[in-house]
Protein backbone atom coordinates (compact mmCIF):
# COMPACT_ATOMS: atom_id res chain seq x y z
CA UNK A 1 0.00 0.00 0.00
CA UNK A 2 1.44 3.38 -0.99
CA UNK A 3 2.00 6.03 1.62
CA UNK A 4 0.38 9.39 1.00
CA UNK A 5 1.32 13.02 1.59
CA UNK A 6 -1.14 15.67 2.74
CA UNK A 7 0.74 18.86 1.92
CA UNK A 8 -1.61 21.81 1.66
CA UNK A 9 -0.37 24.20 -1.05
CA UNK A 10 -1.10 27.91 -0.50
CA UNK A 11 -0.51 30.53 -3.18
CA UNK A 12 1.46 33.58 -2.11
CA UNK A 13 0.49 36.11 -4.80
CA UNK A 14 -2.05 38.16 -2.90
CA UNK A 15 0.42 40.16 -0.84
CA UNK A 16 0.48 43.94 -0.74
CA UNK A 17 4.10 43.84 -1.97
CA UNK A 18 2.89 42.35 -5.25
CA UNK A 19 2.39 45.30 -7.66
CA UNK A 20 -0.56 43.54 -9.30
CA UNK A 21 -2.45 43.33 -6.01
CA UNK A 22 -1.55 46.90 -5.13
CA UNK A 23 -2.85 48.09 -8.49
CA UNK A 24 -6.07 46.15 -8.03
CA UNK A 25 -6.66 47.71 -4.63
CA UNK A 26 -5.82 51.24 -5.67
CA UNK A 27 -8.06 51.10 -8.76
CA UNK A 28 -10.77 48.97 -7.15
CA UNK A 29 -10.29 46.63 -10.09
CA UNK A 30 -12.06 43.33 -9.55
CA UNK A 31 -10.78 41.88 -12.83
CA UNK A 32 -7.12 41.98 -11.73
CA UNK A 33 -7.97 40.40 -8.39
CA UNK A 34 -10.06 37.69 -10.02
CA UNK A 35 -7.33 36.96 -12.54
CA UNK A 36 -4.75 36.55 -9.78
CA UNK A 37 -7.00 34.07 -7.98
CA UNK A 38 -7.75 32.05 -11.12
CA UNK A 39 -4.10 31.82 -12.15
CA UNK A 40 -3.04 30.37 -8.82
CA UNK A 41 -5.88 27.89 -8.63
CA UNK A 42 -5.20 26.73 -12.18
CA UNK A 43 -1.56 26.23 -11.20
CA UNK A 44 -2.74 23.78 -8.54
CA UNK A 45 -2.94 25.55 -5.19
CA UNK A 46 -5.45 24.42 -2.57
CA UNK A 47 -5.76 27.79 -0.78
CA UNK A 48 -4.79 31.45 -1.16
CA UNK A 49 -2.83 33.63 1.22
CA UNK A 50 -4.18 37.18 1.54
CA UNK A 51 -2.19 40.02 3.11
CA UNK A 52 -3.36 43.56 2.41
CA UNK A 53 -0.68 45.18 4.55
CA UNK A 54 -0.75 47.29 7.71
CA UNK A 55 -2.30 50.46 6.26
CA UNK A 56 -5.47 51.58 8.02
CA UNK A 57 -7.47 51.54 4.80
CA UNK A 58 -6.70 47.84 4.42
CA UNK A 59 -9.43 47.12 6.96
CA UNK A 60 -11.94 48.79 4.66
CA UNK A 61 -10.78 46.68 1.70
CA UNK A 62 -11.10 43.25 3.29
CA UNK A 63 -14.84 42.73 2.63
CA UNK A 64 -14.57 43.78 -1.02
CA UNK A 65 -11.48 41.63 -1.64
CA UNK A 66 -12.95 38.58 0.10
CA UNK A 67 -16.21 38.91 -1.82
CA UNK A 68 -14.37 39.15 -5.14
CA UNK A 69 -12.24 36.08 -4.44
CA UNK A 70 -15.19 34.01 -3.22
CA UNK A 71 -17.13 34.80 -6.38
CA UNK A 72 -14.16 33.76 -8.52
CA UNK A 73 -12.75 30.58 -6.99
CA UNK A 74 -13.83 28.05 -4.42
CA UNK A 75 -10.77 27.74 -2.17
CA UNK A 76 -10.21 28.69 1.48
CA UNK A 77 -8.25 31.78 2.46
CA UNK A 78 -5.30 32.27 4.76
CA UNK A 79 -5.89 35.87 5.76
CA UNK A 80 -3.68 38.28 7.72
CA UNK A 81 -4.33 38.68 11.44
CA UNK A 82 -5.69 42.21 11.00
CA UNK A 83 -8.98 40.47 10.24
CA UNK A 84 -9.29 39.61 13.94
CA UNK A 85 -10.54 43.16 14.41
CA UNK A 86 -13.20 42.68 11.72
CA UNK A 87 -15.91 40.24 12.80
CA UNK A 88 -18.01 41.08 9.74
CA UNK A 89 -15.25 39.80 7.47
CA UNK A 90 -14.79 36.66 9.53
CA UNK A 91 -18.52 36.03 9.21
CA UNK A 92 -18.23 36.63 5.47
CA UNK A 93 -15.60 33.90 5.23
CA UNK A 94 -18.22 31.31 6.15
CA UNK A 95 -16.05 29.42 8.65
CA UNK A 96 -13.38 28.65 6.05
CA UNK A 97 -10.72 31.15 7.14
CA UNK A 98 -7.28 30.52 8.57
CA UNK A 99 -5.79 33.55 10.28
CA UNK A 100 -2.15 34.00 9.27
CA UNK A 101 -0.60 34.81 11.66
CA UNK A 102 -0.12 35.82 15.30
CA UNK A 103 2.88 35.51 17.58
CA UNK A 104 3.11 33.39 20.71
CA UNK A 105 3.00 36.52 22.90
CA UNK A 106 1.50 35.32 26.22
CA UNK A 107 -0.15 38.74 26.66
CA UNK A 108 -2.27 38.41 23.51
CA UNK A 109 -2.31 34.78 22.36
CA UNK A 110 -5.26 33.60 24.45
CA UNK A 111 -7.41 36.50 23.24
CA UNK A 112 -6.42 35.81 19.63
CA UNK A 113 -7.38 32.17 20.04
CA UNK A 114 -10.73 33.10 21.60
CA UNK A 115 -11.57 35.34 18.65
CA UNK A 116 -10.55 32.70 16.12
CA UNK A 117 -12.58 30.06 17.95
CA UNK A 118 -15.65 32.31 18.05
CA UNK A 119 -15.68 32.45 14.24
CA UNK A 120 -14.58 28.82 13.70
CA UNK A 121 -11.35 30.02 12.11
CA UNK A 122 -8.05 28.21 12.15
CA UNK A 123 -5.00 30.06 13.46
CA UNK A 124 -1.33 30.16 12.42
CA UNK A 125 0.96 30.89 15.37
CA UNK A 126 4.56 31.93 14.80
CA UNK A 127 6.98 30.26 17.21
CA UNK A 128 8.36 33.55 18.47
CA UNK A 129 7.42 35.76 21.40
CA UNK A 130 8.71 38.90 23.13
CA UNK A 131 12.05 38.10 24.70
CA UNK A 132 12.68 34.95 22.68
CA UNK A 133 13.48 34.57 19.00
CA UNK A 134 14.26 30.85 18.87
CA UNK A 135 17.29 29.56 16.98
CA UNK A 136 17.61 26.06 18.47
CA UNK A 137 15.19 23.15 18.36
CA UNK A 138 14.78 23.29 22.15
CA UNK A 139 13.87 26.98 22.05
CA UNK A 140 11.31 26.42 19.31
CA UNK A 141 9.80 23.49 21.20
CA UNK A 142 9.69 25.61 24.35
CA UNK A 143 7.58 28.24 22.59
CA UNK A 144 5.47 25.54 20.94
CA UNK A 145 4.79 24.04 24.37
CA UNK A 146 3.60 27.43 25.62
CA UNK A 147 1.27 27.75 22.63
CA UNK A 148 -0.21 24.30 23.17
CA UNK A 149 -0.64 24.97 26.89
CA UNK A 150 -2.60 28.13 26.09
CA UNK A 151 -4.71 26.26 23.54
CA UNK A 152 -5.50 23.55 26.10
CA UNK A 153 -6.44 26.11 28.74
CA UNK A 154 -9.05 27.81 26.55
CA UNK A 155 -10.12 24.63 24.71
CA UNK A 156 -8.85 25.76 21.33
CA UNK A 157 -8.66 22.58 19.22
CA UNK A 158 -5.13 21.53 18.34
CA UNK A 159 -6.45 20.46 14.93
CA UNK A 160 -7.28 24.13 14.21
CA UNK A 161 -3.72 25.29 14.87
CA UNK A 162 -0.82 25.68 12.48
CA UNK A 163 2.59 26.28 14.05
CA UNK A 164 5.19 28.12 11.97
CA UNK A 165 8.73 27.38 13.25
CA UNK A 166 10.12 30.30 11.25
CA UNK A 167 13.46 30.41 9.48
CA UNK A 168 16.08 32.61 11.15
CA UNK A 169 19.54 33.87 10.30
CA UNK A 170 22.00 34.13 13.19
CA UNK A 171 22.88 37.82 13.52
CA UNK A 172 26.56 37.46 14.39
CA UNK A 173 28.91 38.26 11.46
CA UNK A 174 30.87 35.00 11.61
CA UNK A 175 27.78 32.78 11.43
CA UNK A 176 26.32 35.01 8.74
CA UNK A 177 29.43 34.62 6.61
CA UNK A 178 29.61 30.86 7.14
CA UNK A 179 25.94 30.36 6.32
CA UNK A 180 26.15 32.49 3.14
CA UNK A 181 22.64 33.78 3.76
CA UNK A 182 21.07 30.40 4.46
CA UNK A 183 18.76 30.15 7.49
CA UNK A 184 18.78 27.50 10.22
CA UNK A 185 17.19 24.83 8.04
CA UNK A 186 18.24 21.83 10.14
CA UNK A 187 16.67 23.32 13.25
CA UNK A 188 13.38 23.94 11.47
CA UNK A 189 13.30 20.40 10.06
CA UNK A 190 13.99 18.83 13.45
CA UNK A 191 11.34 21.01 15.11
CA UNK A 192 8.74 19.81 12.61
CA UNK A 193 9.75 16.21 13.31
CA UNK A 194 9.60 16.65 17.09
CA UNK A 195 6.30 18.52 17.46
CA UNK A 196 4.06 15.40 17.44
CA UNK A 197 6.12 13.99 20.30
CA UNK A 198 5.73 17.22 22.25
CA UNK A 199 1.95 17.29 21.81
CA UNK A 200 1.26 13.57 21.93
CA UNK A 201 -0.63 13.94 18.66
CA UNK A 202 -0.15 15.35 15.18
CA UNK A 203 0.26 19.12 15.10
CA UNK A 204 -0.16 21.06 11.87
CA UNK A 205 2.92 22.94 10.70
CA UNK A 206 3.27 25.63 8.07
CA UNK A 207 6.15 27.54 6.48
CA UNK A 208 6.44 30.23 3.83
CA UNK A 209 9.20 29.17 1.45
CA UNK A 210 10.09 32.77 0.61
CA UNK A 211 11.08 33.39 4.23
CA UNK A 212 13.84 30.77 3.91
CA UNK A 213 15.51 32.61 1.02
CA UNK A 214 15.00 36.27 1.83
CA UNK A 215 18.73 36.91 2.37
CA UNK A 216 19.89 35.08 -0.73
CA UNK A 217 20.61 36.66 -4.12
CA UNK A 218 17.46 36.60 -6.29
CA UNK A 219 19.01 34.12 -8.73
CA UNK A 220 19.47 31.54 -5.95
CA UNK A 221 16.06 31.72 -4.29
CA UNK A 222 14.07 29.48 -6.61
CA UNK A 223 16.67 26.71 -6.49
CA UNK A 224 16.61 26.70 -2.70
CA UNK A 225 12.82 26.44 -2.64
CA UNK A 226 12.90 23.41 -4.94
CA UNK A 227 15.57 21.65 -2.86
CA UNK A 228 14.05 22.55 0.49
CA UNK A 229 10.43 21.54 -0.05
CA UNK A 230 11.02 17.74 -0.24
CA UNK A 231 13.06 17.96 2.99
CA UNK A 232 10.23 19.80 4.72
CA UNK A 233 7.66 17.31 3.44
CA UNK A 234 9.78 14.39 4.62
CA UNK A 235 10.00 15.98 8.07
CA UNK A 236 6.21 16.07 8.23
CA UNK A 237 5.28 19.58 7.06
CA UNK A 238 1.53 20.03 6.56
CA UNK A 239 1.20 23.32 4.67
CA UNK A 240 3.41 25.55 2.53
CA UNK A 241 3.02 29.06 1.14
CA UNK A 242 4.79 29.31 -2.20
CA UNK A 243 5.01 30.84 -5.67
CA UNK A 244 2.46 28.88 -7.70
CA UNK A 245 3.90 30.18 -10.99
CA UNK A 246 7.12 28.20 -10.61
CA UNK A 247 5.94 25.11 -12.49
CA UNK A 248 8.86 22.94 -11.32
CA UNK A 249 8.20 23.89 -7.71
CA UNK A 250 4.50 23.13 -8.08
CA UNK A 251 5.33 19.73 -9.54
CA UNK A 252 7.37 19.02 -6.42
CA UNK A 253 4.65 20.36 -4.12
CA UNK A 254 1.98 18.17 -5.69
CA UNK A 255 4.18 15.09 -5.20
CA UNK A 256 6.85 16.11 -2.68
CA UNK A 257 8.18 12.63 -1.91
CA UNK A 258 8.93 9.80 -4.36
CA UNK A 259 6.20 7.21 -4.32
CA UNK A 260 3.85 9.35 -2.25
CA UNK A 261 0.68 10.88 -3.65
CA UNK A 262 -0.48 14.22 -2.26
CA UNK A 263 -3.92 13.66 -0.72
CA UNK A 264 -4.61 17.17 0.54
CA UNK A 265 -8.21 18.08 -0.38
CA UNK A 266 -8.46 20.20 -3.51
CA UNK A 267 -11.59 22.41 -3.35
CA UNK A 268 -13.52 22.97 -6.54
CA UNK A 269 -12.69 26.08 -8.52
CA UNK A 270 -13.22 27.58 -11.93
CA UNK A 271 -9.78 28.62 -13.24
CA UNK A 272 -9.64 30.12 -16.72
CA UNK A 273 -6.30 31.78 -17.27
CA UNK A 274 -2.76 30.57 -17.88
CA UNK A 275 -0.23 31.01 -15.10
CA UNK A 276 2.32 33.76 -15.50
CA UNK A 277 5.72 34.26 -13.93
CA UNK A 278 5.56 36.14 -10.63
CA UNK A 279 7.60 39.32 -10.89
CA UNK A 280 7.59 40.83 -7.44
Amino acid sequence: MKKTSSLLIIGQDMHIMNPALFQSLENRDRSILAQMARKQVKAGVHALDLNLGPAKKSNQRFPWVVETIQKTVNVPLFISSRVLAQPETLNQLQKTATINSVTADPETLAADMEKAKKYSARLVVLLVRPGLTPFSVDERLQVAGEVLETASRINFPFMDLYLDPLFHIHPDPVTWQLSRGLPDIDSVLETIRMLPQLAGENINTLVALSSASQFLPPAERTGLHRRLLPLLAAAGLNAVILNAHDSRLMKIALNPLPGMKNTAPVPQANPELDAATLSW
